[in-house]
């Protein structure tokens, strides 16, 4: 009875808390979906603007305490960091930093949460989990981001050879270099072809094409991409045909991908060491050794 009361506090308050900050977060993300649907629909006059005005208001309030208390906690280089990590993630815009400092604030006070009830229930070193799970509710989100701009590194450095081809065999048939990236972009599928769907929209707007291939190879974290942006960046330069760049830099990096491939499959009788001396030789011995060990016990014991 002396535990349940204040369990049951703990809980309600812990539970409120979560309520309100979620309830915060969904009505802000609800009332920038309205603003931007109101002003593609033309909604500019009426009840509908005022109340969408009303609601981006609000928005941007609650977006401006996430970032006043994210900028006090995170800090400027953390701020960096996330960024460029969303940039690696395909991700790259402003208001997906927004969404990960709110979602490290929510992360940091369900951890909170959930130390103060392990805490209460059963005291003693307990308490400590209030801070183990802030901190690790904070930087989970960072860990989740990370992770996914690694797998998409990875999936770029994987599918970029094939990309390569295709765009050498478009740009040999005779298509530009802008008609061929449209068609890699729309034939695959994958973080390749959105960044090559990028380059276009970028120079569509107006943008060159060595500031759109440089931004490209600014926001990947992948070095065979870059090699390929710098080598376009020089071809605009020096004026040397594209076929031919293109040729080479897809043989270079079919063969990088082999040198890979055959470097990873070296180090599987390394990798599979430890799970074998773990998992299989105990049960090999007991195998072997298991009937002689009890016949030397029934010898010793004198049956």
């Amino acid at each position: 009875m002396n535990i349940a009361i204040p369990l049951l506090a703990a809980a309600l308050a812990c539970g409120a808390v979560l309520v309100i900050v979620f309830a915060i977060y969904e009505i802000r993300q609800r009332s920038n979906m309205r603003h931007t649907l109101n002003v593609v629909l033309g909604d500019h006059s009426g009840a509908g603007a005022q109340a969408g005005a009303r609601s981006f208001s609000r928005a941007s309030m609650v977006d401006s305490f996430v970032n006043s208390v994210g900028a006090r906690l995170v800090g400027s280089r953390g701020r960096e960091r996330l960024r460029k990590h969303l940039a690696w993630a395909g991700r790259p815009t402003g208001e997906s930093l927004t969404q990960i400092i709110g979602r490290k604030l929510i992360y940091l006070l369900v951890g909170l949460c959930l130390g103060f009830i392990a805490g209460v229930v059963y005291g003693g070193w307990t308490w400590w989990l209030i801070l183990a799970l802030g901190v690790g509710g904070f930087y989970l989100p960072d860990i989740l981001l990370f992770n996914q701009a690694s797998h998409r590194t990875e999936e770029i450095q994987l599918k970029l050879p094939d990309a390569l081809d295709l765009l050498y065999l478009c740009v040999e048939s005779g298509l530009g270099l802008q008609s061929a990236l449209s068609k890699v972009a729309q034939t695959q599928d994958g973080p390749v072809a959105a960044e090559f769907g990028r380059v276009l929209q970028e120079m569509q707007l107006g943008v060159s094409r060595a500031a759109a291939f440089e931004s490209m190879g600014n926001r990947t974290n992948q070095q065979d991409l870059k090699r390929f942006v710098n080598a376009v960046l020089q071809v605009d330069k020096l004026g040397i045909p594209i076929a031919n760049v293109l040729r080479e830099q897809a043989r270079d990096m079919r063969t990088a991908r082999q040198a890979r491939a055959r470097e990873q499959a070296q180090k599987v009788p390394v990798k599979i060491l430890a799970p074998l001396m773990v998992c299989f030789l105990p049960g090999l011995f007991i195998i072997i050794l298991g009937p002689a060990v009890i016949l030397a016990l029934d010898v010793f014991s004198g049956r």
